[in-house]
């Protein structure tokens, strides 16, 4: 490479300076070493998958196509050629910064890498007490400083997945947790449409967050981490740069707090069918390639734990969070691609479900029943009007049903007597295009020396809000709405069967609804908006915009 050219790549990431975290996004460069194949062989952009990668992961870490591995696929057999035990290493690190409007924080704030909490007074709305103030924060962050990964076959017919690490985004301070942990039973009853996982594993979202080239707080995607009652621009945006993102506390819990971000424990079926129309190059195709259905069953306590950020059953109750009970979750997904995958040729649309058990169990009358029934449908769609992964453009939507029975009024606010008398509703959607251009050869089409451009869009509109008994007032019919934009450019800079460097900038732009008062701490109580009396303060209900750039290197070996 030129040095003028190296030079132009740096200012491209320079001038397309992107948002948030890159999410838990990462490829896997044992396998590259297990098989002396280059990374390209499965990623199109690292650590985007194409078809080929997706195949690969759809049959169980297998280059053979029957379901079954052979002497080739299995790590322990130790054929010629092959004697490398499959174990990776993964890094990310970035700076960035974020500007928040409509609440406001005393100079003095707490700085990001200080989990000191006792050096944050507590936070003014606006500045002033008005919805015009805003705030600024920058400095070091990462989805997961560092995970060391490990898979592959153990058997003609197990798979298996191992990845201990730092959980993220860490601005403060890092915790050891396991991100995944499964074995899976492949080709059960000797055919492909029967294979079986255990352990703590991903449910087979529309679109895998894992992989994902752009986003904060682990996905760029408001559907995975949308929790209702909670400011969203609290859970995926800023605010960890700003030093308040734990000041927050929610209006209500919900009992649906399912994240697709997250691997869950559960028992999941998952089964596949190759047809013959798997090999087109072109932008539209109508030849089957492959059926897929995945099913899980999870524990409500084991799949839930403490998603809003406590690695303690006695931390959560602390803060007033109710405890999750033994109740269950099913999560469904199915898909039919044309052509090829669907990733960077042919098409492939695919229709998805939650429907599970309250998960909460609070004290008083104000208690979430177990036997509340909650919905989750949607669709997804992923097209390739430039085959081979020079665009790939894909979506999903979705809307959600959750009954009064399902929720819960934050009782480190409003007590624990004041039971919800109607339910809630909320649509979601996102859309993004992922772009590689070539320019003539400037870049690559593929593989290290290629840059991806990456565009998109999210919004969440509530349809009903809950109401609660003993509450005076009501939440506006907007609180919560959501809508956000990002832009992101992503650079291979090396590659071989070795090691992974890409670089990374990110910008995205966010607006929160009517959550003004919510992201904002005042002693045990929310400023503006509960009180000791139980009462919603309409002046609060101001919207709040965060803004957020960073850039840096994804390294895995």
């Amino acid at each position: 490479m030129t040095r003028w050219k190296s030079w132009a790549i740096l200012l491209t990431l320079a001038l397309v300076l992107v948002p948030g975290v890159t999410d838990l996004a990462w490829g896997y460069a044992g396998f590259s070493r297990s098989y002396n194949l280059p990374c390209e062989f499965c990623h199109i952009q690292w650590p985007k998958l194409s078809d080929q990668g997706e195949f690969f992961r759809d049959r169980g870490f297998m280059l053979s196509t029957t379901g079954r591995g052979n002497g080739l696929d299995l790590m322990f057999a130790r054929p010629e050629g092959q004697s490398y035990f499959p174990i990776g290493f993964h890094m990310s690190m970035a700076y960035g910064g974020a500007a928040v409007e409509g609440i406001g924080i005393p100079s003095d704030k707490l700085e990001v890498g200080n989990a000191d909490t006792s050096k944050i007074p507590p936070l003014s709305l606006g500045g002033n007490g008005s919805s015009g103030g805003g705030t600024w924060g920058n400095g070091a962050v990462a989805p997961a400083p560092w995970t060391l990964l490990s898979g592959g076959l153990l058997s003609p017919s197990i798979s298996f997945w191992v990845e201990p690490g730092l959980r993220g985004p860490v601005t403060e301070n890092p915790a050891l947790d396991i991100f995944a942990l499964w074995v899976r039973f492949d080709t059960l009853f000797g055919t492909t449409l029967f294979n079986l996982y255990a352990g703590v594993t991903g449910q087979d979202t529309p679109f895998s967050n894992r992989r994902a080239l752009i986003g904060t707080d682990e996905t760029p995607y408001i559907m995975y981490d949308y929790m209702p009652g909670t400011a969203e621009v609290v859970t995926n945006s800023a605010l960890p740069f700003a030093g308040f993102g734990a000041a927050s506390l929610p209006a209500y819990y919900d009992a649906d707090r399912f994240q697709m971000k997250n691997d869950h424990t559960a028992i999941r079926y998952f089964g596949y069918l190759f047809e013959n129309g798997c090999g087109s190059e072109a932008s539209l195709s109508f030849d089957p390639c492959e059926t897929r259905l995945s099913v899980s069953f999870m524990p409500n306590a084991g799949l839930y734990g403490n998603p809003d950020g406590f690695t303690t059953a006695a931390g959560a109750a602390a803060a007033g969070i109710p405890p999750s009970n033994n109740g269950f979750s099913f999560f469904a997904h199915l898909t039919q691609s044309f052509g090829g995958w669907g990733a960077t040729n042919g098409e492939r649309i695919g229709l998805f479900s939650l429907v599970g058990q309250s998960a909460l169990s609070a004290a008083g009358t104000a208690e979430a029943s177990p036997d509340a029934l909650y919905t989750r449908e949607g669709v997804d769609l992923s097209i390739n009007p430039l085959p081979d992964g020079e665009l790939n453009i894909f979506g999903a939507w979705e809307i959600v049903n959750d009954p009064a029975q399902a929720l819960v009024a934050d009782p480190a606010i409003f007590g624990s007597d004041h039971p919800a008398l109607s339910g809630l509703s909320y649509t979601t959607w996102f859309l993004e295009g992922d772009w590689q251009p070539s320019f003539h050869g400037f870049f690559e089409s593929e593989g290290a020396g290629s840059d991806m451009i990456i565009l998109t869009y999210n919004q969440l509109r509530m349809l009903a809000q809950p109401a609660f008994a003993g509450i005076a007032q009501s939440l506006p019919g907007n609180f919560d709405d959501v809508i956000s934009f990002g832009i992101a450019d992503r650079y291979w800079l090396y590659g071989s069967s070795r090691t992974s460097i890409s670089l990374f900038a990110e910008w995205q732009w966010m607006e929160n609804d009517g959550v003004g008062s919510v992201v904002t701490q005042g002693g045990t109580r929310l400023e503006g908006f509960g009180t000791a009396t139980g009462t919603f303060s309409n002046s609060g209900f101001y919207n709040v915009t965060s803004s957020v750039f960073l850039a840096g290197v994804d390294f895995s070996y």
